[in-house]
This record gives structure tokens, sequence and C-alpha cells, in this order.
């Protein structure tokens, strides 16, 4: 029961109350999935329709068709309607409750989140576990001069995504101490490496393993519309290499400016500076990363030379293959009752008995495009970069002594996953009742049909959803989770105005990260707290979302800003991160 003292009584004591009554997101999506199941009934009891619509390129809006696009650089469409109104099919019949039971198994493991996580994850543990990450970030942030150490410290927080939960763990108290050695205030410190972690968590130089299951998600989301859609994990790189430099200036700025000067009058703890001089690599340790970035940049260099070099196993283009070299597709198929006579050719009959089973005249797809061969292997390269000099680390300082020692680094990188394994189950349950409902493509044609109506400019609708996805922070935590509810309604309603997947991923990235260092939904929240009341003794959440409120509304402006300047200059996102969607377009 809520006493007096304990109701909220400012805006973020509200936001903070209203967080902590949220269900953790295993458990959330579980609701969202029962929430689409009784949906999915009602409007099948009530005959709701929707009528599909596809985006074609004119050359001039026609009369009968309502445009969208008139900006440079940007498409011009029209909506004409495609096919029959779409009906709402009931989870709760019997078919739809077969469904459900026979493919909860096949809804998780074919998630395109589930593997690029984990093998990216297991070269990112071995490197996390044996110490490469820690003793990177303790080298560059030592050898930084004292008037480079704040956009040193929040640049290393901006590229830290790539090592999993090592930045918000290492980086904030290092900075800290960091800071208060150099006769600075550690709360500037901790609010900068805090900034540059949390805040930037969309932006960075490295492919990450949350930039494969975005873009997963987003092809996903993007194939409603165009079954050969594919997005990349590269999608987002050169917008996300720009920002991390983004996230640096503004990170600079603030802590510089106007964090730092109003902190000054708060005197630092004495006897904190032993805990830099602790931090310092020795020479056994100096010499391990000097040899395990020797290894990386070998690594690299081989697999660039793989790429680059003709006749070479990554170069020219590929097509992934199955062992007896056939390839995985999706084949739309009609299912006859049992006795059902065959009057289709033998060749598209799949099954016969106990049901007939048969292809239809509509095209299949491939789940793996055609494409360049190393845009096929991005993960297992990402793996070998990492594991290699996280080897080499371990084997340099002793920390890796025996097969034991590899074996508890890759479980390491694992049991990270532990959560965020449970979550994507129910998650993919939500996803897939989403889409067999018909709720998915109902949602998104009708909207997409009122955006196009409209006929808002790109900047309006890119503002609105970075808006959407913040608010969303409040409700609920975590990169993926949020994408995967919002995804399948907003990449397809935006295609529908000729916006790429991929400009809705980079805008996905600036309105989850910026709110990540105010949220109190941050999982990391009590270990940034934790070290805040090492340096200033009686502070509490509400302390350190003051302190990091700054950061994320200058991170806000300034991104979305950054954002909107980009699609004016109509810059590609990535390789093959196209601003806008093409109807017909590889």
């Amino acid at each position: 029961m809520d006493t007096p003292q304990s109701r909220p009584r400012s805006a973020l004591d509200w936001i903070e109350w209203l967080g902590n009554k949220l269900p953790e997101p295993a458990i959330l999506f579980a609701l969202l999935a029962l929430v689409v199941v009784l949906v999915s009934a009602l409007g099948s009891a009530l005959d709701w329709q929707v009528q599909p619509v596809r985006p074609v390129v004119v050359d001039a809006p026609a009369e009968t068709t309502v445009a969208a696009g008139e900006e440079a650089g940007r498409p011009t469409l029209a909506l004409v309607a495609s096919g029959a109104p779409i009906e709402p099919r009931s989870l709760l019949s019997a078919d739809g409750i077969y469904w459900m039971l026979s493919s909860a198994l096949r809804n998780f493991t074919t998630q395109p989140a589930l593997g690029l996580i984990f093998v990216a994850v297991l070269g990112i543990g071995i490197a996390e576990k044996l110490g490469f990450f820690a003793a990177l970030m303790r080298f560059l942030a030592f050898l930084t001069p004292r008037r480079w150490l704040t956009p040193m410290v929040v640049f290393i927080g901006a590229n830290s995504a790539v090592a999993s939960d090592a930045g918000y763990i290492i980086l904030p108290p290092l900075a800290a101490a960091l800071f208060l050695a150099m006769g600075r205030h550690p709360v500037a410190g901790l609010a900068a490496a805090f900034c540059g972690v949390a805040g930037g968590f969309g932006g960075g130089v490295f492919p990450a393993g949350s930039d494969g299951a975005l873009a997963g998600f987003a092809q996903d989301a993007a194939r409603m519309l165009d079954p050969q859609y594919t997005v990349n994990i590269l999608h987002n790189w050169y917008f996300k290499a720009a920002s991390a430099l983004l996230v640096t200036a503004v990170g600079w700025f603030v802590t510089d400016r106007i964090v730092e000067p109003r902190l000054q009058r708060t005197a630092p703890r004495d006897g904190a500076g032993e805990a830099a001089a602790d931090m310092r690599l020795d020479a056994r340790e100096r010499r391990a990363l000097g040899g395990a970035l020797a290894a990386m940049a070998v690594v690299g260099a081989l697999l660039a030379a793989m790429i680059l070099l003709p006749s070479m196993p990554l170069h020219g283009p590929g097509q992934p293959r199955l062992p007896n070299d056939r390839v995985l597709a999706h084949i739309p198929v009609e299912v006859a009752p049992e006795g059902s006579p065959i009057e289709a050719p033998a060749h598209d009959v799949l099954a016969r008995e106990p049901l007939l089973v048969t292809e239809t005249p509509q095209a299949g797809r491939l789940v793996e495009n055609p494409g360049p061969r190393w845009s096929h292997v991005i993960v297992p390269l990402i793996f070998l970069l990492f594991a290699v000099p996280g080897v080499v680390y371990g084997a340099m300082t002793g920390a890796l002594r025996g097969q034991k020692d590899l074996n508890e680094a890759l479980n390491h990188g694992i049991r990270t996953l532990a959560p965020v394994l449970v979550m994507l189950f129910f998650l993919a349950q939500f996803t897939s009742y989403f889409a067999y409902s018909h709720l998915d493509r109902m949602m998104a044609y009708a909207g997409g049909a009122l955006l196009v109506a409209a006929d808002l400019p790109v900047a309006v609708l890119l503002v609105a959803f970075v808006a959407v996805v913040i608010g969303g922070d409040f409700a609920m935590s975590g990169l993926i989770s949020k994408f995967g509810v919002l995804a399948p309604i907003f990449v397809p309603m935006f295609m529908l105005v000729g916006i790429s997947p991929e400009l809705t991923t980079a805008a996905y990235r600036i309105g989850d990260s910026v709110v990540n260092i105010v949220t109190p939904l941050n999982n990391y929240l009590p270990i940034i707290l934790a070290v805040l009341l090492k340096y200033r003794q009686g502070a509490g959440i509400g302390t350190l979302i003051a302190l990091m409120v700054p950061y994320s509304l200058a991170l806000g402006v300034a991104w979305t800003a950054f954002l909107l300047g980009w699609v004016a200059l109509d810059l590609p996102l990535g390789p093959g991160g196209p601003l806008w969607f093409v109807p017909g377009s590889p």
C-alpha cells in the first residue's frame, strides 16, 4: 500500500512508479500475445476488414490515387488496391489453437535474432571473460591527455555496445576514478561514461550483435510488403559510425560546460586516487594487449584479403546452401481435406497423405538471398575478430591456461543471454500470433493509407517515430524487445510512404538510446547508482536521473537533427542501406 511519503509527486516520480508497476519483459510479451489472441477472436466475430494496397512508382500523381513523396530524393508513390480485403483469423478457433500449440517451438527457433546474437556473443564473451576488453578500455583511457579525457571516455562508451555489458560494468567506475585522479569531479566522469555507454548505445564504429537482431526484425517486417526484401547486418553502419562522433561531441559539451561546473560545488571524496593507480596496466598486461591487437590486425587483414582478392573464398557473389546443395525457401501452399482429388501437377504435390498439400501459383521466396559472399558471413567474422585477440590476450596473461578456461570463456558470453532467450521465446509467440491473425498487416495497411493520405513530410514522420520510441522506453526496456513490438507495425507502414526499413531502424536507434540514461527501467541502473554512492552519500535514483537529464535532452535534439540532415543530404545509411523504399527494387 502506498504511503503519503511514497506516492509520486513529480513527473519523474510518476514515470518511475508506473515503470516499476509493469511486468518483466517475458511476462509482458506473454500478456501481449494473450491480447492478440483475444483481439483476433473479437475482430473475426465482428467481421473486420481492411483493403490491402501496394505502392507503385508514378511520374505524376493520378487523380484516382493518393500520392506521396514530393521531397527531393524521395520516390513519388501511389497506393493502389491489391487483392481481396484482409480479415482477421481467430486464434481461439479450432485451427487457431492447433496452430498455436504446433508452432510454439518453431516460432522460437526461427527467430532471426536467435542465431545472430548467439554466435556473436560467443566471440565477444571470450574477449570479455579473458580480460581483453577491460584492458583495451583501461589502456585507451590512461593514454588520453587530461583535456581529452572527456571525449575519450564518451567515445569508448559509445563503442562499448560490441562488448555486451562490459561497458556498463567497467567504464563508469574507471572514468570516475580517472577524473578524480586528474583533479576533476569523479561524478562528472561517471556521467560522461554513462552518457556514452547508454545514451550512445545506438551508435558505434563496430558492428554489434544487436545490429543483427534489428536487421532480422526489420527484414521480417519488410517482407510483409516485399517478400524478397533483405536487410543486412551493416544496414546502418555509416550512420552508426558518424553517430558515435556526434554522441562524443554532445557528451563532451554537456559534461564540461553544464554538468561538471555544477558538480564542482561538491567536494570529491578523499582517498580514491589509489583506485585509479590500481587500474593501470602492468608490464605483462601491456605486452598481452599489444599481442592481442596485433592478432586482431592479422585477422582483419586476412578477412580483407579474402573479400577483395579474386578467387578468394569471400570474393564476389554467393548463395548460401544446405549440405545437400538445396536452399531454404518459404513456399506458399494449400492444404486440402483428406480424400480430396489431386488436380495439381505432380511436381507441385508436397504431400498426399493424410492431407493433400500442394504448392500454390504464388511465388515462393528464399530464406537467404544471393548477394556478396562477405554479407553472408558477417556474424562468423565478428566472432573471429574478437575471439582470436581474446584468446591471445588470455594466453599471454595466464588467464587462459587450458581448455577448461576456454570453455568457461565461451560459456560466459552465453550466460548473459539467458534473460534474452527467455524474453525471445515469448516475443516470438507474440510476433507470430500477430502475423497469423493478420492483425499486423491490417494495422500496417490501415496506418500506411492514413499516412499517405495525410501526406506528411518525412521529417515529421521520423520525429514522431522517435517520440513514440522514447515513450515506449519508459514502458519497456531493451533494444530488441521494443523493436519486436514496433517493427511489424511501423516498418511496413513507413514503406507505404517510401521510407526504407533501414531508415526506420536508424530512427529507432535514436529514440531507444537517448532515454536509456534516464529511464528507471534500465537494468544496469543499480550498477551506476552503486558507483555514484561511492562519491555522493545519500544519492538515489532521482539524483542519477537529474544528473543525466541534460545529456538525454541534448542527445535527443542533436541526434534527431543529425538524422534529418543525413536524409536531406540523401546519404546511404550503410552498405546496402538505402533511405527510400522503391517497389520492385532489390
